[in-house]
């Protein structure tokens, strides 16, 4: 039971917090493959989660956080636009797990790309790609 425990946080907080996921498998006493296969399910049901309520969070959001007339440029608004206009979806799905975060990234799929059928299997491709390469790294430092 109690290994169920954590699997279970360590699927919860591979949904919010990808990055810092595998090491925190391994340090739990996870093999190599466990860890890759805990947090591609805990990243990827996030991402699905956010990315079909995101237009909801978004609606929620606008209506509770009224637009002011001016818009506000800052340096993570503008990072976001540029990754959105040169690189695309694509971008957006490469850099999700390691630096926008899976809720970030989902909200920011729903948003530009709700429509996209290539949206699922490319995050989905991406998060594996970076669950191996994330597990990967933080093995060369935890032993399991």
């Amino acid at each position: 039971m109690l290994e169920l425990t954590k699997i279970i946080g360590l699927l919860a907080f591979s949904t919010v917090k990808f990055f810092f996921s595998p090491s925190a498998a391994l340090l739990a006493g996870h093999s190599f493959l466990e860890t890759i296969a805990i947090t591609v399910v805990g990243g990827y049901t996030g991402f699905v989660l956010f990315f079909f309520a995101g237009k909801a969070i978004v609606a929620w959001f606008h209506k509770v956080f009224k637009r002011k007339k001016k818009k506000l440029f800052n340096k993570r608004n503008r990072l976001i636009v540029r990754i959105k206009t040169k690189y695309g979806l694509l971008g957006i799905a490469v850099l999700t797990p390691l630096i926008l975060s899976i809720p970030v990234g989902a909200l920011l799929a729903s948003y530009y790309f709700p429509r996209a059928k290539r949206t699922l299997p490319i995050f989905f491709l991406c998060i594996v790609i970076w669950s191996f390469v994330l597990t990967s790294f933080w093995s060369l430092f935890i032993d399991s």
